[in-house]
């Protein structure tokens, strides 16, 4: 008889292998499971059939003796491969069960079982043909374990009292056995998971944890610190991720980036009580006149709520020779700038209360009804709290703000909070002052020494490391 071994990785492909290399009537003698998949062992129906008869005559002309025959040698040879069998099946089972990446060439799938109970059905449906047609004959012992069950249940049928013991004792060996690979078939098998070739890529914001650390430092917000360390290259070391963050930070700041009253017209200084909206008109002033004269210039001022509280204002408007107009109740804001038209730039004061108050709201919506066309600033103090500076800009945003100026950097140990007020609500940045002297201590904000100053700011305070600082900590950012 001419068989066929056939190895696959499961039952689907050996049984489309058979089918392609044997044929539609293929006979399935056997089949295991190996190491790396399945065997199957085949044959053509004729062949097959042709070797049953064969099989047959040799039995008929070769009857065993009443003493020990080489069929019972062939039965003891069959107990200890069955004993062996149970063993090996009893140490599987009692072992723990392998990783889920260990099964994957055990796993039988539905359509795999399906061939299995195929194979299965077809056994023993040959086997029962074979037991009907002779029942006179012993038949042989197969490979496989059910086929071993049947045939030493036909065996029991014949008067062997030499061997009662042997083949009763097999029998239910071989039915042990036959119960643990049914449950084992039978027992759900977790779903394959192909392990990874690649080891698992650390996250940049655990491996560069001291880079928040330090962003924290910098007074940033929770939200900011994410957007900045986004995508963040995890192989990065500490010093080329500190200087990438900064680098972003300083595109992501929206500034104007130019003299702001370079360009004229009528601009309004709006924000709380004390944040240091007089001082810094009164430095604008002085540089616009030593740069174009008093000549284009006025000054205005809507505090009248507070006693004496434009006197400064008319102080500077002397000594700078220009103009000082007051909002009262006899000139209101519209009237006073329209009577200042032909002026080139006129820079209002606004009083600093609360928005919620009768008097804010009242002072809003004069800023809001003027017929010119008015540029808002909003002036915040970076020695502020974040509620403080966050309130400032609920209070005042639906002015359409145009800016914002940044003061007190000489007070603040931190510009954390003002530039995260800047980034997430997209108010570009103006100027920046840090100090009283006048005009000096006003600048022109630019990203890099924003970004440069909250660092320094950070270190002076001892809130981040100095060992990263240099002249300018932006230019390591590159």
């Amino acid at each position: 008889m001419k068989v066929k071994r056939i190895f696959a990785p499961d039952m689907r492909q050996a049984m489309r292998r058979v089918r392609e290399e044997i044929g539609a009537d293929a006979v399935i003698i056997s089949n295991h499971r190996v190491a790396g998949g399945v065997e199957v062992v085949a044959a053509k129906e004729e062949d097959y059939e042709m070797a049953q008869a064969e099989l047959k005559r040799n039995q008929k002309k070769v009857r065993p003796a009443p003493s020990l025959t080489p069929q019972d040698d062939a039965l003891a040879l069959e107990l200890r491969k069955a004993k062996m069998r149970i063993a090996e099946a009893r140490r599987k089972a009692e072992q723990p069960q392998p990783e889920v990446s260990q099964v994957v060439n055990r796993q039988i799938d539905d359509e795999e079982d399906e061939d299995l109970r195929f194979i299965l059905q077809s056994l023993k449906t040959r086997q029962e043909e074979q037991a009907r047609r002779d029942q006179e004959v012993e038949p042989f012992i197969p490979d496989n374990l059910w086929e071993i069950d049947h045939a030493v249940a036909s065996n029991k049928s014949q008067p062997r009292s030499e061997s009662d013991d042997l083949v009763k004792s097999m029998q239910q060996e071989i039915h042990q056995l036959r119960k643990l690979m049914e449950k084992q078939l039978t027992q759900p098998q977790p779903s394959p998971v192909y392990p990874s070739v690649t080891t698992p890529r650390v996250t940049a914001s655990l491996l560069h944890a001291p880079i928040h650390q330090r962003l924290h430092g910098l007074g940033l917000s929770e939200g900011l610190i994410r957007q900045l360390t986004a995508s963040l290259e995890a192989e990065l070391s500490i010093e080329d991720a500190w200087k990438n963050v900064l680098a972003r930070f300083a595109d992501s700041l929206p500034v104007v980036g130019e003299e702001y009253i370079a360009r004229g017209g009528m601009i309004a200084f709006v924000g709380a009580t004390g944040v240091g909206k007089t001082t810094t008109i009164g430095k604008l002033a002085a540089r616009y006149v030593l740069q174009y004269g008093s000549s284009g210039l006025a000054l205005v001022t809507t505090d009248c709520y507070r006693i004496a509280a434009h006197e400064q204002l008319k102080t500077f408007g002397r000594i700078l020779d220009v103009p000082v107009r007051v909002v009262d109740e006899n000139h209101n804001l519209d009237e006073v700038l329209l009577s200042l038209r032909g002026k080139r730039l006129v820079l209002i004061d606004t009083a600093g209360m609360n928005a919620g108050d009768p008097e804010g709201v009242q002072q809003k919506q004069m800023l809001a009804s003027v017929s010119v066309r008015l540029k808002k600033l909003l002036v915040l103090s970076c020695s502020s709290q974040r509620q403080l500076i966050e309130k400032a800009w609920s209070n005042y945003q639906e002015l359409d703000l145009n800016a914002c100026v940044l003061t007190k950097l000489d007070e603040s140990g931190s510009l954390g909070d003002a530039l995260t007020l800047a980034v997430e609500k997209r108010l570009p940045v103006a100027y920046i002052t840090d100090g009283q002297k006048i005009p000096d201590d006003l600048i022109v904000a630019q990203r890099q020494d924003l970004v440069s100053r909250a660092v320094i700011a950070a270190q002076t305070h001892g809130v981040i490391e100095s060992e990263y600082d240099d002249t300018n900590p932006i230019n390591r950012a590159g």
